[in-house]
C-alpha cells in the first residue's frame, strides 16, 4: 500500500513539475512574443525604441494604432525591467501631449506591475530566482512581510535607478495582497512620472523656465520629505493600518 501510495506522490510531483514548466514557457512565449511580433514587422525596431526622435516619428507614422503601442511597450518594460522609460515618455509627450502620456503610462504601469506580482506569485519563487539574484529576491521578500510594507513600497518606488522589477516579483512572493501593492506602488511612482512629463514637454517646447520650474519644485518636495520624514512615515503607517484592515 505504501509502494503505491508514493508512486502516486511521484506521478503527482512530476504532473506538478510539468505544470510549472508549462507556464514558466507560456510565460516567456508571452512576453517575447509581443516584441518578437513588432521586431518583425519592424526589423529597424530596436534601433527604434533607443531613439526619442525615431520613436516619435514611428508613432507618428501609425497614428491609428500608436495609443495601444505606446501601452503595450510601457506594459512590457514595466514587466521586463527594461531601463528605456525615459526615451518612451519623451516621445509619447512629443505624440500625446504631457496628460495624456501621463495617463497612459500610468494605466499600463498600473498594468505591467500587476503583470509581475501575479506571474510571480503564480509561478512561485523557483521561477523568479532564475531572472533575479536570489539573495536579492529574499531580502525584498522579507521587506514585504513586515508591518511597515507599505512604507518600505513607497520609499521603494520613489527611489530613481532602484531595481523595481525584482520588487516586484519579490513582492509577488510574499504574503502582501494583490491590489493594495498595486495601488501603493503606483501612487508612489506617479509624482516622479508626472515630473518627467512635464520636464519632457518644456524641454521639447524650448521652454527653459518651465523646466527651472520643475526642477525646483522637484527639489523642494524632496528637500521637504527629508525635513519632515519622521511625519511622513508616521503619516504612511497610519495610512498602511487602514489599507490592511
Amino acid at each position: 500500500m505504501r509502494k503505491t501510495d508514493n508512486i502516486t506522490e511521484e506521478k503527482g510531483v512530476r504532473v506538478q513539475k510539468g505544470f510549472k514548466a508549462l507556464k514558466i514557457i507560456l510565460f516567456i512565449a508571452i512576453i517575447a512574443g509581443i516584441p518578437a511580433m513588432l521586431f518583425i514587422r519592424y526589423p529597424d525596431f530596436g534601433a527604434i525604441i533607443t531613439d526619442r526622435d525615431a520613436f516619435a516619428a514611428f508613432l507618428a507614422a501609425n497614428e491609428d494604432q500608436n495609443t495601444i503601442i505606446y501601452m503595450l511597450i510601457v506594459i512590457v518594460i514595466t514587466i521586463i525591467g527594461i531601463p528605456i522609460g525615459q526615451v518612451i515618455n519623451f516621445a509619447g509627450v512629443f505624440i500625446f501631449g504631457a496628460p495624456l502620456t501621463f495617463l497612459l503610462s500610468i494605466c499600463a504601469t498600473a498594468i505591467g506591475t500587476l503583470a509581475a506580482f501575479t506571474i510571480a506569485r503564480y509561478l512561485g519563487k523557483e521561477f523568479v530566482i532564475m531572472i533575479f539574484k536570489e539573495k536579492n529576491v529574499e531580502k525584498f521578500t522579507k521587506m514585504m512581510d513586515t508591518s511597515k510594507a507599505y512604507i518600505v513600497i513607497v520609499i521603494i518606488y520613489m527611489i530613481p535607478g532602484f531595481p523595481k522589477d525584482a520588487f516586484t516579483y519579490a513582492a509577488g512572493l510574499s504574503n502582501i495582497r494583490t491590489l493594495p501593492f498595486v495601488l501603493t506602488a503606483v501612487v508612489a511612482r506617479s509624482p516622479a512620472m508626472l515630473a518627467t512629463m512635464f520636464f519632457a514637454h518644456f524641454i521639447l517646447g524650448g521652454n527653459f523656465i518651465g523646466v527651472a520650474v520643475v526642477v525646483a519644485i522637484v527639489g523642494f518636495f524632496l528637500v521637504f520629505a527629508l525635513i519632515n520624514r519622521k511625519k511622513l512615515f508616521g503619516y504612511l503607517e497610519n495610512l498602511h493600518e487602514k489599507v490592511k484592515r
